[in-house]
Protein backbone atom coordinates (compact mmCIF):
# COMPACT_ATOMS: atom_id res chain seq x y z
CA UNK A 1 0.00 0.00 0.00
CA UNK A 2 3.06 2.09 -0.25
CA UNK A 3 3.54 3.23 -4.05
CA UNK A 4 -0.21 4.87 -5.52
CA UNK A 5 -1.33 3.97 -8.64
CA UNK A 6 -1.12 6.34 -11.79
CA UNK A 7 -4.44 8.23 -12.30
CA UNK A 8 -6.35 7.75 -15.46
CA UNK A 9 -7.13 10.57 -17.73
CA UNK A 10 -9.69 12.73 -15.69
CA UNK A 11 -9.52 11.01 -12.82
CA UNK A 12 -8.15 12.71 -9.62
CA UNK A 13 -4.72 10.81 -7.92
CA UNK A 14 -5.39 8.27 -5.38
CA UNK A 15 -5.06 9.68 -2.01
CA UNK A 16 -2.83 7.71 0.58
CA UNK A 17 -4.91 5.56 2.56
CA UNK A 18 -5.50 6.95 5.74
CA UNK A 19 -9.04 8.46 7.71
CA UNK A 20 -8.42 11.76 7.10
CA UNK A 21 -7.12 11.29 3.61
CA UNK A 22 -9.97 8.90 2.61
CA UNK A 23 -12.86 11.34 4.37
CA UNK A 24 -11.35 14.20 2.25
CA UNK A 25 -11.93 12.02 -0.97
CA UNK A 26 -15.08 11.28 -0.09
CA UNK A 27 -16.34 14.52 0.88
CA UNK A 28 -15.04 15.45 -2.95
CA UNK A 29 -16.22 12.65 -4.80
CA UNK A 30 -19.26 11.45 -2.78
CA UNK A 31 -20.26 13.70 0.18
CA UNK A 32 -23.82 12.24 0.38
CA UNK A 33 -21.65 9.09 1.70
CA UNK A 34 -19.54 10.70 4.21
CA UNK A 35 -21.72 10.12 7.20
CA UNK A 36 -21.71 6.95 6.68
CA UNK A 37 -17.42 6.56 6.51
CA UNK A 38 -17.63 8.74 10.05
CA UNK A 39 -19.91 5.82 11.28
CA UNK A 40 -17.87 3.29 9.85
CA UNK A 41 -14.72 5.09 11.15
CA UNK A 42 -16.29 4.95 14.35
CA UNK A 43 -17.28 1.28 14.84
CA UNK A 44 -13.88 0.41 13.06
CA UNK A 45 -11.99 2.28 15.99
CA UNK A 46 -14.24 0.90 18.77
CA UNK A 47 -13.68 -2.59 17.48
CA UNK A 48 -9.93 -2.49 17.09
CA UNK A 49 -9.71 -1.57 20.38
CA UNK A 50 -11.89 -3.86 22.06
CA UNK A 51 -10.15 -6.87 19.85
CA UNK A 52 -7.14 -5.19 20.51
CA UNK A 53 -6.70 -5.32 16.81
CA UNK A 54 -5.49 -3.70 13.40
CA UNK A 55 -8.10 -5.45 11.14
CA UNK A 56 -10.71 -3.50 11.44
CA UNK A 57 -9.14 -0.03 10.65
CA UNK A 58 -7.36 -1.77 7.69
CA UNK A 59 -10.88 -3.15 6.93
CA UNK A 60 -12.10 0.45 6.89
CA UNK A 61 -8.83 1.85 4.62
CA UNK A 62 -9.25 -0.99 2.66
CA UNK A 63 -13.42 -0.48 1.72
CA UNK A 64 -13.10 3.34 1.53
CA UNK A 65 -9.59 3.15 -0.56
CA UNK A 66 -11.89 0.81 -3.00
CA UNK A 67 -14.74 3.56 -2.92
CA UNK A 68 -12.62 6.25 -3.98
CA UNK A 69 -10.92 4.13 -6.55
CA UNK A 70 -14.05 2.94 -8.30
CA UNK A 71 -15.60 7.15 -7.51
CA UNK A 72 -12.19 8.99 -8.47
CA UNK A 73 -12.61 7.54 -12.21
CA UNK A 74 -15.44 9.37 -14.18
CA UNK A 75 -15.62 6.62 -16.56
CA UNK A 76 -15.72 3.53 -14.04
CA UNK A 77 -17.72 5.92 -11.56
CA UNK A 78 -20.07 5.81 -14.31
CA UNK A 79 -20.26 2.19 -14.85
CA UNK A 80 -20.01 1.29 -11.62
CA UNK A 81 -23.60 3.14 -11.14
CA UNK A 82 -25.18 2.28 -14.20
CA UNK A 83 -24.58 -1.51 -13.30
CA UNK A 84 -26.05 -0.78 -9.62
CA UNK A 85 -29.19 0.88 -11.59
CA UNK A 86 -29.30 -2.89 -13.66
CA UNK A 87 -29.23 -5.11 -9.92
CA UNK A 88 -31.59 -2.44 -8.32
CA UNK A 89 -34.43 -3.06 -11.29
CA UNK A 90 -34.21 -6.36 -11.12
CA UNK A 91 -36.13 -6.89 -13.94
CA UNK A 92 -34.32 -9.75 -16.15
CA UNK A 93 -32.43 -12.11 -14.02
CA UNK A 94 -29.43 -12.89 -16.82
CA UNK A 95 -28.71 -8.93 -16.81
CA UNK A 96 -28.95 -8.64 -13.29
CA UNK A 97 -26.60 -11.29 -12.71
CA UNK A 98 -24.52 -10.10 -15.47
CA UNK A 99 -23.98 -6.78 -13.94
CA UNK A 100 -22.99 -8.54 -10.75
CA UNK A 101 -20.46 -9.82 -12.28
CA UNK A 102 -19.11 -7.14 -13.74
CA UNK A 103 -19.45 -4.79 -10.72
CA UNK A 104 -17.31 -7.53 -9.02
CA UNK A 105 -14.79 -6.95 -11.90
CA UNK A 106 -14.62 -3.38 -10.97
CA UNK A 107 -14.59 -4.25 -7.24
CA UNK A 108 -11.60 -6.38 -8.13
CA UNK A 109 -9.65 -3.61 -10.38
CA UNK A 110 -10.08 -0.99 -7.74
CA UNK A 111 -8.83 -3.01 -4.86
CA UNK A 112 -5.98 -4.29 -6.52
CA UNK A 113 -5.02 -0.19 -7.50
CA UNK A 114 -5.41 -0.09 -3.30
CA UNK A 115 -3.41 -3.10 -2.48
CA UNK A 116 -0.70 -1.87 -5.15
Amino acid sequence: MSAQPVSPAGAMPMPPLTPESLRAAVARLVPSRLDELNEHLVHAATQAQELDSTVPLRSFTEYWGIVVAIERDPVRAARFHQLEAVVDAGLEPEATRAAITEIGTLVDEARAEVLA
